[in-house]
């Protein structure tokens, strides 16, 4: 009776948790779309349950990927106080997951995050984590060239990096456009996929950057016959574009 109930008791975590047959959290992918940063809280607390009750490379997976979100949208918001000790969490997982030889490439792709998220709360030290971040991302590349993971991080860091130190926002949409096009050719189960989504946000910020508003229209209003409840891109991202684009 006791096997019983803790079956049921993490079956019931895990269908809060993923999207059925992958490792995506639908309540993460739910609160991005609806721009509900607690449903994101709450996707957080499931996952971190997720991976206590069943402590697989799939649960954990879900657990690096929403902190790394969560630490994205704090550190975006300038809140580096409550993205610290988060860091440090995902820095762990992080080294847990590279423990798993089926998520290789998304745990060296993560450690490029990493040393990004460390360099965003100490800018100075960039001096000498930016070119440990470049080496971890060609060793992320040479292990995952084929994983879309990999080619967003690649592109971050080409959005973000000085011309002089090889950044550049057209290689950077290259890239974008190369992980969505990883993401939809591995037959890669997108529902529920946030990141899939978010891949194509930052791709139409990039290109309204590089004056291609035309691109960006096209590339929010893909978005928004994939997830029409995407409010981000439906009530502001696409509007602006259209106006800039006129």
């Amino acid at each position: 009776m006791k096997v019983l109930l803790a079956t049921i008791a993490l079956t019931l975590i895990s269908s809060g948790l993923l999207g059925q047959g992958n490792c995506n959290s639908c309540t993460v992918y739910n609160g991005y779309i609806a721009n509900d940063i607690g449903m994101w809280k709450k996707g957080m607390d499931e996952a971190t349950a997720a991976w206590l009750a069943d402590p697989s490379s799939c649960t954990l997976y879900a657990l690096t990927e929403v902190r790394y979100g969560f630490i994205g949208y704090l550190i975006g918001i300038g809140n580096k106080d409550e993205a610290r000790p988060l860091i440090d969490d995902f820095e762990k997982n992080v080294s847990q997951l590279a423990v798993f030889t089926d998520r290789e490439a998304e745990a060296e792709a993560f450690m490029v995050a990493l040393l990004g998220f460390r360099m965003e709360l100490s800018p100075a030290s960039a001096i000498f984590l930016g070119p440990k971040a470049m080496k971890q991302l060609d060793m992320a590349l040479e292990i995952g060239n084929n994983n879309p993971c990999v080619w967003i991080e690649k592109a971050n860091a080409e959005a973000s990096m000085p011309a002089l130190a090889g950044g550049s926002k057209i290689k950077a949409a290259g890239s974008f456009r190369k992980a969505i096009e990883l993401f939809e050719s591995q037959n890669q189960n997108l529902e529920c996929n946030w990141r899939y989504l978010n891949t194509h946000v930052l791709l139409g910020k990039v290109l309204e950057q590089t004056g291609d508003y035309k691109g960006a229209c096209e590339t929010y209003r893909k978005l928004l016959q994939a997830e029409p409840g995407f409010l981000l891109v439906r009530d502001k991202l696409l509007p602006a574009a259209e106006m800039k684009s006129e």
